[in-house]
């Protein structure tokens, strides 16, 4: 049956074509007696109507039947750098990626698809360019952002729907593209592996450097689009960068201060002696900004500053206008790193202060090592409203990403209904085709009966 469906339109074809080789053939043939002979003087002309109206309708199912074998759906990037062949990540865009295995899978598992392959299914699909230029001329060279995705049944899914299948397809590549090139939210998914072994001082900092984490990337995706708003949630990312402040503002500074405040340490003495070597080497690498600062300094005082002010260029500004430009010379690069290193010793002369006052403040406790109830409460809701807030990220990235890559493709399935007129012409000409067949057929005979009949009363 399948077969007889795929192939019907040239076994019509094929048939009618005889008919009327036939046909002709035999009015040549006759050509003499054609002068004499009425084109309407055809017998049997109701046999010739009813089989021309029973191959209307057998061309309107099959030809019905035979759309499902075979449709079309249109995909069209757009994106920005699709004119440049690119993906939205800026690496070269293949359209074949859609006959990969992952693709093709998903559409399988989408649609619950028994008894089908990879492979099947591959096989059924072809996807080109909307439009192919090419050549060897450099204006010749054209990227397309459309292409059309074709689906041409066989045998082992001949029994599925054709339009369905092509639309879990595309869908399908629609949502793997979405997913490969949305934007990466890996980062935001809170990982405590190991957290609880930690002193209760360095889990303030590393709660702290998860805060900034989250804060990194709403702000980030602030900056490409400031006004989005998530749906669900009704928060934007610059709402959910407070969140995160607030956590590090308010319940990481309790914890601290209160282990601050206590001299809690699960190890003490631990604790103390790293600090301890930390401050050492914290010197070392004061001792060598401040060297630093000092030789850019002393190189600095080796040019004489009359002549580092007077080294001007004539220059012509945006306007046209003529000016003396100040050039920048090795002074500037001296001055500049000078400030680095200034800047870099105060922050390292700060990190000790800091912990010299934890020293202080743990050497001073009289509290047991060990765990503390209250800390260890604390932690518990940190990382629960740090873990709520990064879901909250996470889903209006994911909101966003979605909306976005969303607008990357646009995919239009041919439905059947919007075929119908096709169907309507393709029955009508292949109908029209055969009844010009039979019906010059048909004369052909006629013209013979009516020779014979002649010839009998001669």
């Amino acid at each position: 049956m399948f077969y007889l469906v795929k192939y019907y339109r040239h076994f019509i074809c094929l048939i009618s074509l005889l008919l009327l080789f036939y046909g002709a053939l035999t009015i040549w043939s006759k050509r003499s007696f054609l002068s004499g002979f009425s084109l309407f003087r055809v017998r049997g002309k109701g046999l010739i109507s009813l089989t021309v109206v029973l191959i209307f309708l057998s061309n309107c199912f099959m030809l019905s039947s035979a759309m499902d074998y075979s449709c079309r759906a249109d995909i069209s990037l757009n994106y920005v750098r699709a004119s440049q062949g690119l993906n939205p990540n800026g690496t070269r865009y293949n359209q074949a990626a859609i006959m990969s295995d992952t693709v093709l899978h998903r559409a399988i598992e989408k649609g619950a698809l028994k008894g089908i392959s990879t492979d099947d299914l591959r096989e059924t699909l072809t996807i080109t360019p909307y439009v192919q230029r090419g050549g060897s001329e450099e204006s010749g060279y054209f990227i397309s952002t459309q292409f059309i995705l074709s689906y041409h049944a066989t045998k082992k899914t001949a029994h599925l729907d054709g339009s369905t299948l092509l639309t879990l397809a595309a869908e399908s590549y629609k949502e793997w593209f979405v997913d490969e090139y949305a934007d990466n939210i890996n980062t935001l998914r809170m990982d405590f592996t190991g957290f609880e072994q930690k002193d209760y001082l360095d889990i303030c900092r590393f709660l702290r450097k998860q805060v900034d984490l989250i804060k990194h990337y709403m702000n980030e995706m602030a900056s490409k689009e400031g006004a989005f708003q998530s749906k669900e949630y009704g928060e934007t990312f610059q709402s959910v960068a407070s969140k995160a402040s607030l956590i590090a503002d308010t319940m990481v500074e309790k914890l601290e201060a209160y282990v601050l405040e206590n001299g809690i340490s699960k190890e003490k003495a631990t604790y103390l002696g790293r600090l301890n070597i930390e401050n050492v080497f914290l010197h070392f690498d004061a001792l060598k900004a401040e060297a630093a600062n000092k030789n850019n300094l002393a190189a600095i005082s080796m040019y004489e500053n009359d002549l580092a002010r007077i080294v001007l260029v004539p220059t012509y500004d945006v306007n046209e206008q003529f000016y003396m430009s100040q050039t920048r010379i090795g002074i500037d690069d001296f001055a500049a790193q000078a400030d680095d290193y200034a800047n870099e010793k105060t922050e390292i002369r700060s990190e000790i202060a800091t912990n010299n006052h934890v020293l202080d403040m743990l050497s001073a406790s009289q509290t047991s090592d060990g765990i503390d109830g209250k800390a260890e409460r604390l932690v518990e809701q940190i990382e629960n409203e740090l873990t709520r807030v990064a879901l909250e990220a996470e889903t209006l990235v994911k909101e966003y990403s979605t909306q976005q890559a969303n607008n990357y493709m646009t995919i239009t399935v041919s439905e059947p209904e919007n075929r119908l007129g096709s169907l309507l012409s393709g029955s009508l000409s292949l109908t029209l085709l055969f009844a010009a067949g039979i019906y010059l057929c048909a004369f052909a005979v006629s013209m013979d009966k009516t020779a014979g009949k002649e010839k009998e009363q001669e």
